[in-house]
């Protein structure tokens, strides 16, 4: 299993990373794990009790997309699954007629975000295909 980096790579010298004292995720293990995460904040907002507009969450465990998110990205130890897990919402919300994912969530209906949810992890789990393909 791979380490994530708690550092960004540009605090990490060359020669660690060559001496294997510090692991890089490939490109598809960072894709995957967006997946992983956009189902995480899926779960988190599955029932309509936990679900809300309007804010990004509040103290009895409702969230909006954009905070189940980050709920969720709140166990990784890099932020770059957060960033790509963020990007996939905001091509759904926007192919959607939205500007961004707080947009999508404030006038929609809870069944249309969960969907939007979906929609993501479909991306990334092609992105996480297509980039294994493109290694071989």
């Amino acid at each position: 299993m791979r380490l994530w980096l708690k550092a960004s790579l540009n605090r990490v010298s060359r020669e660690q990373i060559a001496a294997g004292l510090v692991e890089v995720p490939t490109p598809s293990e960072r894709y995957t794990a967006a997946g992983g995460l956009l189902r995480q904040a899926r779960g988190l907002i599955e029932d309509p009790r936990h679900w809300m507009r309007g804010t990004y969450w509040w103290f009895r465990g409702r969230r909006c997309a954009v905070g189940a998110v980050r709920a969720a990205a709140k166990r990784m130890r890099t932020p770059v699954p957060a960033w790509l897990a963020h990007s996939y919402l905001i091509t759904v919300a926007r192919s959607r007629g939205f500007t961004n994912v707080e947009a999508m969530n404030d006038r929609s209906s809870h069944g249309a975000v969960l969907r939007a949810f979906d929609e993501a992890i479909a991306l990334a789990e092609t992105s996480a295909f297509v980039r294994v393909e493109e290694a071989a």
